[in-house]
């Protein structure tokens, strides 16, 4: 069986001339599965993506220095605060498949109580929506994209099996669950969005170990070899480097059309339906830039939350040396995971918790990495750590971060290319993250000298943007009713990790498509007409 994929899209797509019935603003993780499902329900598509096409065959390339930048969003952005925001790199992407072309694959769900923070913990807010509620759509989404995984999860809410078995642990994997065990800390292969199996005429998983760069193979289910084509198949339409710069709105604020920039030429997109799922900078980026005399302070924005309340996870790198190679660019990167540290538990200063992660870091982003670890790391202290790389294994974790109003995107003074003001972006962890943080750091050393190693460098960092358009029931504290509908206008819709009104401790991207697909059979249903 041949394998699916879009390269290049004009050829062979069906083009919709005029109104549509839906028009989507971005074509990553939620763009492409509500494409796919509202194709197939037999609604009119269009999809504007910034970025362009990538070929497995031609454009993907088993060289970091080569792929770097390829489909990364990477525009300048102005930040502020003490801890900056990092974005760009692996962190957000622009191309047909958004940040999934780019992410390392791992595929899990938020826990019950991620969606109750207040009423557990008194701190946060609660989603408007419960775990049950999405349960079938996690369903959906892991079954279209064959995850991988153990049999059991020992952590969080009983689930059925993966679709595919779990993926072979590595020397890394296995010196690190040694030192978990003597800590009596469980783990597990991690479930991943990449196949073990063959599946629809695509491999499984070669152990390239270049996940985040690329998948030469196909086995990493990115939007662009499984959604995206299927979307095409139903008859929806991907118009590669189209820049969405505002959105119109008629009298009764309804969205009217969408204007985007492509070759250099400005054009409009008529809808009955405008869903934005164009990443938590640019989403709010386009509904402030969208202003008018009807709506001065942008669009859905009568409750001042538009960028607001952003989060990003505690994402902070262990590095341990040890005596033996471990080779940790081999296979996908994070294939040893522990939820053991996860969600609030008793004894501890802090709401929240963490997930456990290996990780892989390929040499240039490992002596950036390197340094952060240690300010003024430099000469032949520093190159004695790049000849240890061999011998190097990373420890990764992805820490519950709060929401709070102040960490926000604005409008800077800056125009780019498209006549767009720029982003001013202010990020910075609270009190919670810090406590959080020590913690980590205090169990990540014991896991990793329990496990034999040598020495233990910490690289502090952020990573998974979330908020900016936060949901809920009440209007005056948030941005979409918890049918992801701006409470400010009846055919505008927002999906993607923006409307998340916590983080969780666990990667977004499957809840980010269980809340598409979500959408879609909302829309489908009527309910929203």
């Amino acid at each position: 069986m041949k394998p699916l994929e879009v390269t290049s899209g004009p050829d062979t797509m069906r083009r919709h001339d005029g109104r549509v019935d839906v028009c989507i603003v971005g074509c990553g993780a939620a763009g492409s599965v509500l494409a796919k499902e509202l194709a197939e329900g037999g609604w009119s598509v269009v999809v504007l993506e910034a970025g362009g096409w990538l070929s497995t065959e031609n454009d993907l390339r088993q060289d970091e220095v080569t792929m770097l930048g390829r489909f990364d969003w990477d525009d300048r952005r102005w930040l502020q605060g003490e801890e900056l925001l990092e974005l760009g790199h692996r962190r957000d992407g622009r191309g047909v498949g958004g940040g999934t072309l780019h992410f390392g694959g791992v595929a899990l769900r938020l826990w019950p109580e991620d969606f109750e923070r207040r009423s557990r913990d008194g701190v946060g807010e609660d989603w408007p929506v419960a775990y049950q509620e999405l349960l079938p759509f996690y369903d959906r989404v892991e079954e279209e994209l064959q995850l991988s995984g153990p049999l059991t999860m020992p952590w969080g809410p009983k689930r059925d099996p993966y679709p595919q078995g779990p993926h072979e642990q590595t020397a890394r994997d296995l010196l690190i669950a040694g030192g978990m065990e003597e800590r009596g800390i469980e783990s597990v292969p991690t479930p991943l969005a990449i196949l073990t199996t063959q599946h629809e005429g695509r491999s499984p998983c070669m152990n390239y170990g270049y996940c985040q760069w690329g998948c030469k193979s196909r086995a990493k289910t990115s939007m662009h070899v499984s959604y995206v084509p299927k979307a095409v198949r139903a008859g929806a339409e991907i118009r590669a480097r189209a820049r969405a710069t505002r959105l119109e709105t008629r009298e009764d604020g309804r969205i009217s059309e969408v204007v985007y920039v492509r070759d250099g030429a400005e054009h409009r997109q008529e809808a009955d339906v405008v869903i934005v799922s164009a990443f938590c900078i640019e989403t709010p980026r386009l509904l402030l830039h969208s202003a008018s005399s009807r709506y001065p302070d942008g669009l859905a924005n009568s409750s001042g939350t538009v960028g607001r309340y952003l989060m990003a996870h505690v994402a902070d790198s262990h590095i341990a040396t040890f005596d033996q190679p471990v080779q940790m660019w081999s296979t996908a990167p994070g294939t040893l995971l522990s939820q053991h540290h996860y969600g609030t538990q008793d004894g501890r200063s802090f709401a929240g918790g963490w997930s456990w992660m290996t990780a892989s870091l390929f040499p240039g982003e490992f002596g950036k990495t390197l340094c952060r670890s240690r300010p003024g790391l430099w000469g032949e202290e520093l190159l004695s750590y790049l000849r240890r790389y061999p011998k190097i294994a990373v420890l990764g974790t992805e820490g519950e971060c709060l929401p709070y109003e102040g960490n926000r995107v604005e409008l800077s003074d800056e125009l780019d290319e498209f006549g767009v003001p720029r982003p001013k972006v202010t990020f910075d962890v609270g009190d919670n993250e810090r406590a959080m943080r020590e913690a980590i750091h205090r169990e990540a050393r014991a896991i990793l000298e329990a496990a034999g190693a040598e020495e233990v460098l910490i690289s502090e960092g952020n990573d998974h943007t979330m908020g900016g358009c936060r949901m809920g029931s009440d209007p005056g504290s948030s941005v979409v009713d918890p049918n992801l509908k701006a409470h400010d206008h009846p055919n505008l819709f927002v999906c993607d990790a923006s409307v998340f009104v916590t983080s969780g401790g666990a990667q977004p991207s499957q809840t980010i498509m269980a809340l598409a697909s979500r959408l879609a059979d909302h829309l489908l249903s009527g309910a929203a007409a």
